[in-house]
C-alpha cells in the first residue's frame, strides 16, 4: 500500500481559526448542557441534598483527566482528542478501543441533548408527550445540527458563542436570585438510602457532565496556539462549570424539597417557578434549550472529528477522511454522526441515554490517560510545553477515578455497553486490524525515506 504525506493527514488539511475563546466555547458549551438543565433532578432524587457535594467531587476526581489531557494535546496537537492521543503512543488495539469508547460516549451524549431540547419543546404540547414522539423532535433538531456543522467550523463556534451567553446569564440570573430563596430546612434533609455505593452511583451518572474539556481537543488542528490555549482551555472548562454546578444543584435543592424535582427532566425550570411565578418557568426553559443546544453543537462536531480521525487512520472506512475544500470540514463523517446519533435519540429515554455515555467515556478516558505514561517514557514530548506535576501519580489517578465508576453505573447501560463493546470487537478483526497496520507500516516508510533527504 502507498501512502503519501497527504494521505497521512487525511487529504485536505483543517485551518486554524479558533482562540482561547473559541476553544473555551467549545468546552463550556458541552459542559453546562444536559448535566444541570437535565439530569441534576434525577440525580437530586438518588441523593437528596448531597447533590452539592457530588458536584465538587465529580470535578475533583476529574482534575487528573484533565491534567493529562493537556498534557496530551501539547505534545500531540491532532484532530480526534483522546483518540489521536491513544493512537499516537499506543496504538494498535488499544487505539481502536479508545476511539470506539469516545465515539459512544460522544454518540449517546449528542442523543441527551437533543432530547433536552425536545424537552422543552414537549412542554408546549398538551397532555403527556410519549418517549417516540420526544424522539422524533430530537431527530429534526439534530438534523438542524447537522446543517450547521456541514456549514462550516466558524459557524458552529459563533452559534456556541451566542447560545452560551444566553444560557450563562439565565443560569447565573438562576443562582443569584435563587441565594434569596434558599431554606436551610430543605439543605438539611438527608437521603434514606444515602450511602457511599449511591454516592458514587451519582458521581458516575453525572460524569457526562463534566467531559466536555475533552471535546476541545477532538478540534486541535483548528485551535490557534494549541500548546498555549489548549491547556487554559481546559482548565478554565473544568473549574467553571464544576463551580456552575455546585452552585446551581445548591439552589435546585435549597428552594424546594429535592423530592419535588426528582423525576423532573427540567429541573431549574421548576425551581424557577416555585421562586417568581410562570413566567420564569419559560425562561428557564429557553436557557435550558439554549443550553442543551450548544451542548448539541459542540459534541456532534467533537463526534464527526474522532470519526474523521479514525478514517484516516484505517480503523473506519477511508471515506470518513474526507474533507470538503471549499467548506473545510469533514462531511462524510458528519454524514454518519448523523445517522447514528438520531438512532440513539429515537429511544427517548433520557436517564438510560446519559448513563450508557458515561459507559463510553469512562472507559475511553481510562485508556488515554494511560497513554500519558506511554507518551513519557517513549520520549515524545515536546519541550518547554505544558507537564503535568508528580509524575506517574496523576496518569496513574487518572485511570483509577475513571474505572472504579463503571462498576456503579444503571445495569442495563451496562449491558448495553458490553453488547456495543463486543461488536466494536468485531468492527476491528473484521475491518481495521489488517488495514490499520498496512497503513502505519506505510507511514513508518514514508518517515524513513524523508529522514534519508
Amino acid at each position: 500500500m502507498v501512502v503519501t504525506p497527504d494521505d497521512a493527514h487525511g487529504g485536505e488539511r483543517f485551518d486554524r481559526r479558533l482562540g482561547l475563546i473559541g476553544a473555551l466555547s467549545i468546552g463550556l458549551g458541552a459542559m453546562l448542557g444536559g448535566g444541570i438543565y437535565v439530569i441534576a433532578g434525577t440525580a437530586a432524587g438518588m441523593i437528596g441534598p448531597a447533590l452539592v457535594l457530588a458536584y465538587l467531587a465529580t470535578g475533583i476526581l476529574t482534575i487528573f483527566t484533565a491534567i493529562n489531557y493537556a498534557e496530551l494535546a501539547c505534545s500531540i496537537p491532532k484532530q480526534g482528542g483522546g483518540y489521536t492521543f491513544a493512537q499516537d503512543t499506543i496504538g494498535g488495539f488499544p487505539a481502536f478501543l479508545t476511539g470506539w469508547f469516545l465515539f459512544i460516549g460522544n454518540i449517546v451524549a449528542c442523543g441527551l441533548y437533543a432530547l433536552a431540547v425536545a424537552h422543552t419543546i414537549g412542554v408546549f404540547i398538551p397532555g403527556v408527550v410519549p418517549p417516540q414522539t420526544l424522539g422524533l423532535i430530537a431527530i429534526v433538531i439534530i438534523f438542524i445540527t447537522f446543517v450547521t456543522n456541514y456549514a462550516s467550523l466558524k459557524g458552529v463556534t459563533g452559534i456556541l458563542g451566542i447560545l452560551n451567553v444566553i444560557q450563562s446569564v439565565i443560569l447565573f440570573s438562576f443562582i443569584a436570585l435563587g441565594l434569596f430563596f434558599v431554606k436551610p430546612d430543605n439543605i438539611s434533609l438527608i437521603h434514606p438510602e444515602l450511602g457511599l455505593l449511591t454516592f458514587m452511583s451519582t458521581v458516575s451518572f453525572i460524569y457526562i457532565s463534566f467531559v466536555g474539556f475533552e471535546l476541545i481537543t477532538t478540534a486541535s488542528e483548528e485551535i490557534k496556539e494549541p500548546a498555549r490555549n489548549i491547556p487554559r482551555a481546559i482548565m478554565l472548562t473544568l473549574l467553571i462549570a464544576t463551580l456552575i454546578y455546585m452552585a446551581a444543584a445548591l439552589v435546585l435543592i435549597g428552594v424546594v424539597p429535592y423530592s419535588e424535582i426528582a423525576d423532573s427532566h427540567t429541573p431549574i425550570s421548576v425551581v424557577y417557578e416555585v421562586m417568581l411565578g410562570p413566567g420564569a418557568f419559560y425562561l428557564a426553559l429557553a436557557g435550558m434549550a439554549a443550553s442543551n443546544y450548544a451542548a448539541l453543537n459542540a459534541t456532534f462536531l467533537a463526534t464527526s472529528r474522532i470519526a474523521y480521525s479514525m478514517g484516516r487512520d484505517r480503523y473506519f472506512p477511508t471515506i470518513l477522511e474526507g474533507v470538503s475544500k471549499k467548506r473545510k470540514t469533514p462531511i462524510p463523517a458528519l454524514i454518519l454522526t448523523l445517522i447514528l446519533v438520531s438512532l440513539f435519540a429515537s429511544s427517548g429515554d433520557v436517564d438510560l441515554v446519559a448513563h450508557l455515555s458515561d459507559f463510553g467515556y469512562l472507559i475511553g478516558l481510562s485508556i488515554v490517560n494511560y497513554s500519558v505514561i506511554v507518551l513519557r517514557r517513549k520520549g515524545l514530548s515536546v519541550p518547554g510545553t505544558f507537564k503535568g506535576p508528580f509524575f506517574p501519580a496523576i496518569p496513574i489517578l487518572g485511570i483509577i477515578t475513571c474505572l472504579i465508576l463503571v462498576p456503579t453505573l444503571d445495569i442495563v447501560a451496562l449491558q448495553l455497553g458490553s453488547i456495543l463493546t463486543i461488536i466494536g470487537l468485531i468492527v476491528f478483526l473484521m475491518y481495521g486490524w489488517n488495514r490499520n497496520r498496512d497503513y502505519m507500516d506505510g507511514l513508518e516508510e514514508l518517515r524513513k525515506e524523508e529522514h534519508r533527504f
